[in-house]
């Protein structure tokens, strides 16, 4: 049986400014995760965490190689089903939460069910962001705007905010990098709860050796190439 993300032979590379030759982020990247499983990637700032795992959510293309994720191969797909694919299957969180300031967080949690893909509106889709925010602790802070709560409650609104369209993925680029100790171990229990209550595939870039030892998996990307930590 195959892995819910499997990538073979990945690389990845740019076009050099000049002309010259293209600069090599990555290159022979495989890697298997199964569903259900939370995995880390770690590795020194310019290794290309962060590009991997753009490559994995359609934010941007491989250079080469194979990836699949639960059964699609992402390569094949047009630029209409990349979108709904990471919109129905993916959900993003990144270190700055991105939250929209003139909307609440109700609102702010409801976003991606209002881009054209999801199959929830209305008041079922108010009532899953109410329940959403409910399970991340911030019920009383729905009617408020971003600029009214705390860092640490804004990353539990964008963790919210990623779950809306019931995703089966959580790709999470340093989650915590923006956030003080004990704003950093709320977030990472809250993300290794979701992750066991919902079955979800975790698959977070950190800076972290303390966050990557609370996954199930940790992978080690330095030199072009990944490793199993």
């Amino acid at each position: 049986m195959s892995s819910f993300i499997e990538l073979s032979n990945v690389s990845k590379s740019y076009d050099s400014p000049g002309g010259g030759d293209a600069v090599e982020v990555f290159s022979g990247i495989n890697l298997q995760v199964d569903e259900g499983q939370a995995a880390a990637i770690v590795g020194p700032s310019g290794s290309g965490k962060s590009t991997l795992l753009n490559v994995i959510g359609t934010l941007d293309q491989p250079s080469g190689g194979e990836i699949q994720v639960d059964g699609l191969e992402l390569n094949a797909l047009s630029h209409k089903e990349a979108a709904a694919f990471r919109n129905q299957t993916v959900g993003f969180i990144f270190q700055s939460h991105h939250l929209l300031p003139q909307c609440t967080i109700l609102e702010n949690v409801m976003v991606p069910a209002l881009a054209g893909h999801s199959k929830i509106s209305g008041d079922a889709l108010r009532q899953r962001a109410e329940e959403l925010l409910e399970e991340v602790g911030l019920s009383d802070r729905m009617h408020h705007r971003p600029a009214e709560i705390s860092g640490g409650e804004s990353q539990r609104v964008a963790v919210a905010r990623a779950l809306v369209n019931d995703p089966k993925l959580l790709l999470a680029d340093e989650p915590t990098g923006a956030l003080d100790k004990a704003n950093s171990d709320k977030l990472v229990e809250l993300l290794v709860s979701l992750n066991d209550k919902r079955n979800l595939t975790l698959l977070a870039v950190t800076h972290s050796a303390e966050v990557a030892s609370r996954m199930g998996m940790t992978y080690r990307l330095d030199d072009g190439g990944l490793v199993q930590d």
